[in-house]
């Protein structure tokens, strides 16, 4: 192998990594005073020693200490290696000590920089649910507050809908001819993913109109406020009716629940 070729192979070498034909190139070179190879396996050396300056201050665990020992005794006979004298194709351990370390120590840094990444992933996961959780939280206290506010408006009309089917809660309403009507419920059965329940204000003259869609909770609550686009002494009657996902511009269904109101 010609110099150009041993080139990219002196950190490799200067790392004492380099093993088989190739290290035997870059020792013959060497052993003739190449003046190609020679300046550059020098080079190569002082790269490598100061990659030991290079590596930021940290505090790892007490466990690397063994590993870099452990290293170091691998590479051969440590005292032997130190004494021995000085020629061109050396690789001063003190070197090699300081790259095993860089090399540690960048691992550990890795590791720990991973590691990292991963609990601050989880951590904006975790707030994440929270912020959904209070905003949730918050939203329920609002439509508590604004059915206790028409519940006990002197203005509003306490109605009971109630159920065509007897093994069915009533439901609760409480029409106000200004904030509209709250409807509140317990115990009421899950309805499928594909229904909806939904409320109608009937006219005295006219066709039905829709006041709002629900569902009840996982616990079988219903707690809801909605307006009533129609005045409130022209209502005859509020009803319930169990519709498709989304709603219907019309009762598509009997009427489950109802109400006289006027």
């Amino acid at each position: 192998m010609d110099c150009e070729q041993l080139a990219p192979l002196y950190e490799e070498y200067a790392l004492g990594v380099l093993e088989g034909e190739e290290r035997a190139e870059i020792e013959a070179h060497l052993a003739r005073a190449c003046p190609y190879c020679t300046p550059g396996i020098e080079k190569a050396r002082w790269v490598v020693a100061q990659l030991a300056q290079m590596s930021p201050q940290a505090q790892p665990p007490q466990s690397l200490k063994g590993k870099i020992l452990d290293a170091v005794k691998s590479s051969g006979n440590v005292a032997e290696f130190a004494t021995a004298p000085p020629s061109r194709a050396t690789f001063p351990v003190w070197a090699w000590v300081a790259a095993a370390a860089l090399a540690i120590m960048t691992g550990y840094s890795i590791r720990q920089m991973g590691n990292q990444n991963a609990q601050l992933a989880e951590l904006r996961q975790k707030m994440k649910i929270a912020t959904l959780q209070n905003k949730a939280l918050q939203d329920q206290l609002e439509v508590t507050r604004q059915i206790t506010t028409v519940m006990m408006a002197p203005d509003s009309m306490p109605l009971k809908l109630m159920p065509k089917d007897k093994n069915m809660p009533m439901v609760h309403a409480y029409l106000h001819p200004h904030m509209g009507v709250a409807i509140t419920c317990e115990q009421m059965p899950a309805i499928p993913a594909a229904l909806t329940l939904q409320l109608w204000s009937l006219p005295k003259n006219g066709r039905p109109m829709s006041v709002a869609i629900f569902h009840p909770d996982s616990q079988g609550q219903i707690a809801i406020v909605a307006p009533v686009n129609m005045p409130m002494n022209e209502i005859a009657m509020l009803a319930v009716t169990e519709e498709p996902a989304g709603g219907s511009p019309q009762p598509t269904t009997s009427i489950a629940w109802s109400a006289q109101v006027n």
